[in-house]
């Protein structure tokens, strides 16, 4: 296993822990339009925007429905479904990633009173188990995601349940997201926001042609 240096794992430790103490003290404003404003300020890269976005949000403990509401509001059932689930699926890793890399065995789980009997058990569920834990909407999504990294489930397994589990969660939050009643101010502003960028860059060409 990659170990990296304790300066690094100490700084992105550091890192980590400010960005969910920076989450924590603005809690109040992680709603799903937040979130969408901020990816619709970059129409052409919205996906992306929103996928990284995502990531982000998964590290420092924003709930996954809400990023699962604001894309169902960016981009409807279908294409909401598909990116959240992108989203979710990339945070899940990152964070996974982070826990398991970082800590290279310098933390062992044997050593947690309650915390070391759930990771063995997980170990030992597979991907099985993962899947069950995602199903549970009261755990956290960021804690789930750097437990299994404390352990020793292997990435595929810890993929394929992650994937598996999200799923309802996606479906039910982005079907309902997507409503027209739901969200028709949201699209409204969001399309508003589409056609200022389009017409900017229209008369920048515009302009770049009559060399002004």
């Amino acid at each position: 296993m990659f170990r990296p240096p304790p300066w690094l794992r100490v700084a992105l430790l550091a890192a980590i822990l400010l960005a969910i103490a920076v989450a924590l003290v603005f809690r109040a404003r992680a709603h799903p339009e937040f979130f969408a404003d901020i990816v619709a300020d970059y129409p052409a890269a919205m996906p992306l925007a929103f996928v990284l976005l995502h990531i982000g949000a998964s590290l420092v403990f924003v709930p996954r429905s809400v990023m699962a509401l604001a894309s169902g509001a960016l981009f409807g059932g279908v294409w909401g479904g598909l990116w959240s689930q992108a989203g979710a699926m990339a945070g899940a890793m990152a964070g996974f990633a982070l826990a398991r890399y970082v800590n290279a065995d310098l933390i062992h789980v044997d050593d947690i009173p309650r915390l070391g009997p759930f990771i063995r058990r997980a170990e030992s569920g597979g991907w099985r188990l993962v899947m069950v834990t995602r199903l549970v909407p009261v755990l956290p999504h960021a804690l789930v995601n750097y437990v299994y990294g404390l352990s020793r489930v292997s990435t595929g397994g810890y993929a394929l349940g992650s994937f598996l589990g999200f799923l309802p969660q996606t479906i039910e939050k982005n079907s309902r997201a997507a409503a027209p009643q739901t969200f028709e101010s949201r699209s409204s502003r969001i399309l508003a926001k589409r056609d200022t960028a389009s017409i900017r860059r229209a008369r920048a060409d515009i302009d770049r042609l009559l060399g002004l």
